[in-house]
């Protein structure tokens, strides 16, 4: 299992928002520190130290501790003994952790019956009071009774021995053999998990600790490698969440999480289940679940006995994408199927919470018992020719129909300075051995009503899109900075030179001023009928282009800064502006570049003055409009798009780590921009000294790195910080891009090796992969 102080290289996507679930209740919950991953297999175990060696390191001098389950047993008095080691990040054994420090979770797996799922069951556990303590707000106690929950038992209560030697030894107070609620059969799989809690006993926060989980058979005594129930793991979670991190930064394995999270646990407070299967599902689901569009907001009371609301909780991808998460190809994971195989009111209903399985409404009046489920929607279902199957209904039907489109660029002609361009592209189905698509066919994908394709011709590549003279903006109206645009859709013609290719001369011309290289990127959507019915669906294809030199001796290409992938780890496929321009991150820079305000939108009366309130233009710059989006409330990003449609993006939270910049980024490319290089952001593109808006030339601007760096460094400090080093939150641009005035230093110190390394400042070594 993946290391979690560390983000697997694979970036999985996954889900979005779980760093909500910080607050939910088993245990006290702060922030969000890195810790370690599940432990891997192990060998037969030593003896442990008679506690003798006293050759073990002080436990808070270790800035991360990695725990290893050497062994558990059952011995014949019931009380089971865990055998375990502590190392430091270095490997170097430690010592000295107080008994009230660490805690334990044991459990075990219990198969699925009469259609149900298996489960683990909490041996470890308590009562949560029914009502409890002050529960806020009092009006959502919708609860009936007390419940029962998986909790730790801390080492306190049985028997903690320090060898001294880096191992240790627990034997618990727990009793399996005398627990009368759950009979002890040895013969299913147990596991055994640890959380460690070094705050404040020891240091001012918790040192980053895997939980160390070990699953054994207690007849034998043995390591089980694989226990049947590994559907989900930590990579494909943390492909979104960087490092999930809850309970007061204590736990961290989703296998650990499992053990509590489980079918026999639930909230007292709320009723509501907190099955992982269950609650995973609802607040991935948040304000689209039928209980909470209907009106009832779904949550769980958690420390404190505070409501934790997850109703308006917005997943970034389609809720039907269930590979997203459970990923079938993931040797980590061998029951990943279960989301298609295994299918049962509890799983389902988790969803489709707006089914009565007991009446039959909202199910077609088929009243239906787990065992039942799998007739219609099973892997072997036949009912309505298998539409109803899991595997079937659970399917994004854009993403598959995106599957039969790419788009390539192929050529790129007459782009000197004073040239019309001249660009040739082709549609291709890959799905059938890239047959190129006919798109002046009418109809056909690309010429039926909502149909689009045009490619983007934007200039220069370095350091940055400007679009200068591209006639976009007059003295007085449009949007400045944007590309060429060549409407193939409505001029193509074939290019015989190219078989199935088809090209289109722009009406417009390089600007005489333009130097270095450009790009020419595709973008827009075919329109087809998906599903059969008659209904036009657009479909989303990934962008694609091709840079050309415009004055360089070769074409330099647009800078690979942003990785899609890594985008598309939480937006599966990231399409914006009516599906017409779809992953890629050089097309969106074409038009959100540096001199770019969505002062074109800024409409008195209209809803982008309603919703921003203000005229007052808003930079669209790419690095600032993303970075802002994702700080959420924390950068109050509000911007202006198509219609004067206004848009506030204060409610974004964004499910990983803010300062983790290789969320986003490719390695290295986040240290703050060359000043010699870079352009500054406009962020007034029509000051009233001069209202041009066809030209740079008196705009008001931020230095780069101010800009970037501003966004979540808001504070009066951090700009005066800035402001001493040669930023400028007022500078005025030159016809050319450029400022005048002082130049931003950043690099001295935030550059790469030096005082204050960005990726040092952020941590972001702590997100790497092991």
């Amino acid at each position: 299992m993946t290391t979690l102080a560390r983000v697997t290289t694979r970036r999985r996507a996954a889900t979005l928002l779980l760093m909500a679930l910080a607050a939910l209740g088993l245990a006290g919950c702060e922030g969000d520190t890195p810790g370690r991953g599940s432990s891997g297999p192990v060998g037969p175990p030593g003896p442990p130290g008679s506690g003798g060696g006293g050759n073990g390191l002080p436990i808070a001098s270790a800035s991360e501790i990695n725990v290893r389950v050497l062994q558990a047993t059952v011995p014949e008095d019931g009380r089971p003994v865990v055998d375990l080691s502590l190392t430091d990040q270095d490997g170097r054994p430690l010592t000295g952790l107080p008994a009230g420090s660490i805690g334990f979770v044991l459990a075990r797996l219990e198969p699925g019956v009469a259609g149900k799922s298996s489960t683990w069951r909490a041996i470890t556990r308590r009562t949560e009071a029914f009502p409890g303590t002050d529960p806020t707000p009092p009006e959502l106690v919708t609860g009936t009774g007390p419940a029962n929950q998986g909790y730790t038992e801390t080492a306190t209560s049985g028997t903690w021995v320090d060898n001294r030697d880096g191992t240790f030894r627990y034997t618990f107070a727990q009793n399996l053999k005398t627990d009368a609620e759950i009979p002890y059969d040895p013969t299913l799989p147990h596991r055994v998990g640890i959380e460690i809690r070094t705050r404040p006993a020891l240091t001012a926060s918790n040192i980053p600790a895997n939980n160390g989980v070990y699953t054994f058979n207690p007849a034998s005594g043995t390591q089980i490698l694989e226990s049947g129930r590994e559907i989900v793991d930590n990579d494909t979670c943390n492909a979104c969440h960087d490092n999930l991190s809850f309970h007061g930064d204590a736990r961290f394995d989703l296998q650990y999480c499992a053990m509590c999270h489980e079918s026999y646990s639930a909230d007292a407070q709320s009723g509501n289940s907190i099955d992982l299967k269950v609650m995973i599902h609802k607040i991935h689901s948040g304000k689209n679940l039928p209980s909470v569009i209907e009106g009832r907001p779904y949550g769980i009371f958690g420390f404190g006995n505070e409501f934790q609301d997850y109703s308006d909780v917005v997943y970034t991808q389609d809720r039907r994408n269930c590979g997203t998460c459970h990923e079938e190809s993931d040797e980590n994971t061998p029951q990943a199927s279960n989301w298609r195989t295994t299918v049962n009111r509890e799983s389902c209903g988790s969803c489709h919470d707006d089914v009565n399985f007991d009446t039959g409404e909202n199910h077609a009046g088929l009243v239906a018992t787990d065992d039942l489920c799998s007739a219609c929607h099973g892997p072997t279902a036949t009912a309505e020719n298998g539409t109803l199957r899991a595997a079937t209904a659970h399917v994004d039907p854009l993403l598959a129909a995106s599957a039969r489109f790419k788009y390539e660029v192929l050529r790129v002609v007459d782009t000197a300075p004073g040239q019309a361009p001249s660009v040739t592209i082709r549609v291709v189905d890959p799905t059938n051995g890239d047959a190129p698509y006919d798109i002046k066919a009418n109809p056909g994908p690309f010429q039926n009503a909502g149909a689009s394709l045009a490619v983007d011709v934007a200039w220069s590549t370095r350091p940055d899109f400007t679009n200068t003279g591209s006639g976009s903006a007059t003295a007085t109206s449009g949007a400045p900075a944007q590309p060429i645009r060549i409407d193939f859709r409505a001029t193509a013609v074939p290019d015989p030179d190219f078989p199935g290719a088809f090209k289109a001369t722009s009406t417009l011309p390089i600007p005489a001023g333009a130097t270095g290289s450009g790009s020419a990127l595709i973008e827009g959507r075919p329109v087809v009928d998906i599903g059969g019915d008659g209904t036009l669906d657009r479909v989303p294809v990934a962008a694609s282009g091709l840079a050309f030199a415009i004055t360089d001796a070769q074409p330099v290409p647009y800078r690979d800064v942003v990785a899609i992938e890594r985008c598309d780890d939480c937006h599966k496929q990231l399409s914006l502006h009516g599906n017409g321009r779809t992953d890629n991150a050089e097309l969106c820079a074409t038009c959100h570049n540096p001199n770019a305000t969505d002062i074109a939108r800024r409409v008195a009366g209209s809803d982008c003055e309603t919703v921003t309130g203000t005229l007052d233009d808003q930079t669209i710059d790419f690095k600032i409009m993303i970075h802002a989006i994702h700080a959420g409330s924390l950068a109050g990003y509000k911007v202006c798009g198509y219609n004067n449609t206004g848009y506030d993006f204060s409610h974004v939270r964004y499910p990983g780590k803010l300062n983790n910049c290789e969320g986003c980024h490719e390695p290295g490319t986040y240290y703050p921009p060359d000043p010699a290089q870079a352009i500054a952001t406009t962020f007034d593109a029509a000051p009233a000294s001069a209202p041009d808006r066809s030209t740079p030339a008196g705009d008001v601007a931020v230095t780069p790195g101010s800009a970037v760096c501003s966004t979540c460094h808001r504070t009066a400090v951090a700009r005066t910080h800035m402001e001493l080093n040669g930023g400028s939150f007022e500078a005025v641009k030159n016809a050319d891009s450029t400022v005048s005035g002082p130049v931003e230093n950043c690099l001295t110190c935030h550059g790469e090796g030096r005082g204050a390394d960005v990726k040092v400042v952020h941590g972001i070594g702590q997100f790497e992969s092991n």
